[in-house]
């Protein structure tokens, strides 16, 4: 069996199961290309890591990559169209310095003062109210931006205040409950006029009637950043992200539910389960000790410790 033959095969089959299998493809496909379409069991490791050793290619994109290829192989060993799995050692495992930003209100509000100044260019795809309806969404429910962008409006009922997400993450949907605030903020944006109203169209549109890029979003918000003056000290390579704002909603809400005393302990599962996680070992990474954070939990832990209440 040739490689390219094995790749068209094989992507098929995972997405006839259901996967959408875009990022997997796209590192097979690359293979492909640069291996040549030649017989599966002359692939040679070094092959292999020439390709993982590409230029731009960091130690989390050499994993990825090095663990699509590997369950490739193995696939068709398993169906005995290959003898050998011809997979290099792997790299030792990485810890990453990389810590989510986490926006503190004023950063929040101040960044939000400059959308104006920040859309004014004529070629920028958002409308003012759609940028800024669309940061509120994100840091007032933890949503994916790729979730965000991907709502259609029959997908937001606001008499019941909830947002359904089809096809998250981990290709399941969920419900999202709104608070008050979220709710009115969404309310005066739908009222707004729109180039579409059919329910199967984007709630955030471009000026044009389209579905917005990605892209386009983080370009505007890099900017967005620049212009209100928030970004890291000490010139760090790792600056804000707009994903940042799902990690800002985690430590905030963790931070209100000491504040005012609940039981954090048994909240954390309905935490993970609204942001969409498989389990509690993926909202701890969402979940940054900020000096506000710390001083609630140092507050909570003194008054256990002393007998002033038991611990919640």
């Amino acid at each position: 069996m040739t490689l390219t033959n094995a790749v068209n095969l094989y992507i098929g089959a995972r997405q006839a199961a259901g996967e959408r299998f875009h990022s997997p493809a796209v590192v097979l496909r690359s293979f492909s290309h640069q291996a040549g379409n030649k017989s599966l069991n002359i692939i040679t490791p070094e092959e292999i890591v020439g390709f993982l050793s590409g230029p731009r290619t960091g130690h989390g994109t050499w994993q990825k990559k090095y663990g699509t290829l590997r369950v490739f192989f193995e696939y068709w060993r398993q169906r005995q169209k290959l003898s050998v799995v011809p997979m290099p050692p792997s790299l030792p495992k990485y810890t990453s310095p990389f810590m989510p930003y986490i926006y503190s209100k004023e950063e929040l509000r101040s960044l939000l003062k400059v959308i104006p100044q920040c859309q004014q260019r004529r070629w920028c795809q958002m409308s003012d109210a759609t940028f800024r309806m669309l940061l509120l969404l994100l840091y007032g429910t933890g949503m994916r931006i790729g979730e965000a962008l991907r709502l259609c409006l029959i997908d937001v009922d606001l008499d019941n205040d909830i947002i359904q997400i089809r096809g998250t993450k981990f290709y399941k949907s969920r419900l999202v409950p709104l608070g008050r605030d979220v709710r009115q903020l969404l309310r005066s944006y739908l009222a707004l006029p729109k180039k579409d109203n059919r329910g199967d169209r984007p709630v955030f549109q471009s000026k044009a009637g389209h579905a917005i890029s990605r892209s386009a979003v983080e370009i505007s918000f890099r900017r967005l950043c620049r212009l209100g003056a928030v970004h890291r000290d000490g010139g760090s390579v790792y600056q804000p992200r707009i994903h940042d704002l799902r990690h800002t909603f985690a430590v905030h809400r963790l931070t209100e539910w000491y504040r005012h005393g609940a039981n954090v302990q048994i909240l954390l599962p309905a935490l993970s389960t609204y942001l969409g996680h498989v389990g509690l070992h993926s909202t701890q990474r969402y979940l940054t000790m900020t000096p506000e954070l710390l001083k609630e939990a140092n507050q909570r832990f003194e008054l256990y410790v002393s007998g002033g209440r038991d611990e919640q």
